[in-house]
């Protein structure tokens, strides 16, 4: 009995120590699992790392993108900004260019209107004066027409004269007639012209002070102010036109009206008034009409000498209305006899 029993107890002793050895690799062999899978990703975690790196480059991209667009902006900018600078430049030239042909405009009139207030001998033609003239066939000038009124009519010059000499000297050209006339035209001495009329070879004296003072004081100069003055009243300046928008028009002028006065200056004549509006001074300045019999005061503004210079656009004067024609007398229908 007391041999089985040590038996199994040694049985069980050594099973025991057996089941502790397994139970000992055992937990060996999971204290190494956790550890070692510790070490490896899961299939989610794989999924997440790969999804940060999708963010992270599309993140890098949109960076980029957005470092192209300011660039990209900011080569815009840069050409507008150029652009526009172009344009100021080119508006700028053009500006200039406008005020340099103004300027080059306002010299050229300065120059006619010194050319008529002065007399420049060298700008003037003879159609100017009221003469015109054609080459001869032996190489001299023949007078082709003359001007019925004004200092050329005074002159003794007549249709189909032919022109030989000027002081002497001869001339076989409008050019070299006219500058030879006027050669000496300060000293007021007159001119010896050689004409062949009917043949015959005489000598005429014309004075060329009196185309001066014609030239001077000719009405052609009150068109800068709108006033047209009627050439069947050469004596006394009576209006035929008035330009709108003009001095003239604003100041309250209008056709056939008679300029009497002028700055308290008496008007008897055309130079008269030539010569009182040249020498006014510029702002508004008082002018007397005669209207229907009845003495009128007019303001007239002469303006300073830059706004004369201005380009003024060209309008029809108003010109006188014509009466208005009778009506025509009714023309009576036919009486129809009614049928019977």
């Amino acid at each position: 009995m007391k041999t089985h029993v040590r038996t199994h107890f040694s049985r069980a002793l050594i099973g025991s120590a057996a089941g502790l050895l397994a139970v000992t690799m055992l937990a060996i062999t999971w204290g190494q699992q956790p550890a070692s899978s510790g070490n490896q990703e899961t299939p989610r975690e794989r999924a997440k790392a790969a999804e940060k790196e999708k963010i992270d480059a599309a993140r890098e991209t949109k960076q980029e993108a957005r470092g192209t667009t300011r660039e990209a902006r900011e080569g815009a900018r840069e050409t507008a900004r150029d652009d526009r600078q172009t344009t100021r430049n080119t508006k700028a030239g053009a500006r200039d260019t406008v005020r340099e042909d103004r300027q080059s405009i306002r010299e050229a009139r300065r120059d006619v209107r010194a050319a008529r207030r002065e007399f420049i001998g060298s700008r003037i033609r003879s159609g100017d004066l009221g003469l015109w003239l054609r080459r001869a066939g032996g190489g001299g000038l023949t007078v082709s027409d003359v001007n019925n009124r004004g200092a050329i009519a005074q002159s003794g010059l007549k249709e189909g004269d032919e022109i030989l000499s000027v002081n002497g000297q001869p001339v076989t050209s409008e050019r070299e007639f006219v500058d030879k006339l006027f050669a000496n035209h300060d000293n007021n001495q007159p001119v010896n012209v050689l004409i062949r009329r009917n043949g015959q070879e005489q000598t005429i004296s014309i004075q060329p002070k009196t185309f001066v003072d014609e030239h001077v004081s000719s009405d052609d100069r009150l068109h800068e102010y709108g006033i047209i003055l009627d050439e069947s009243s050469p004596d006394h300046p009576k209006v035929k036109a008035v330009v709108p928008q003009s001095p003239a028009f604003y100041a309250g002028l209008r056709s056939g009206d008679r300029i009497t006065g002028f700055s308290g200056q008496r008007i008897e004549a055309v130079k008269d008034l030539v010569q009182s509006i040249i020498n006014a001074t510029s702002g508004p300045n008082a002018m007397e009409v005669n209207r229907n019999n009845q003495t009128r005061q007019l303001d007239i503004e002469i303006p300073p000498e830059h706004e004369a210079d201005q380009p003024r656009t060209a309008l029809r004067p108003t010109l006188p209305e014509p009466a208005p024609a009778p009506a025509p007398a009714p023309q009576r229908q036919p009486r129809l006899n009614p049928p019977r």
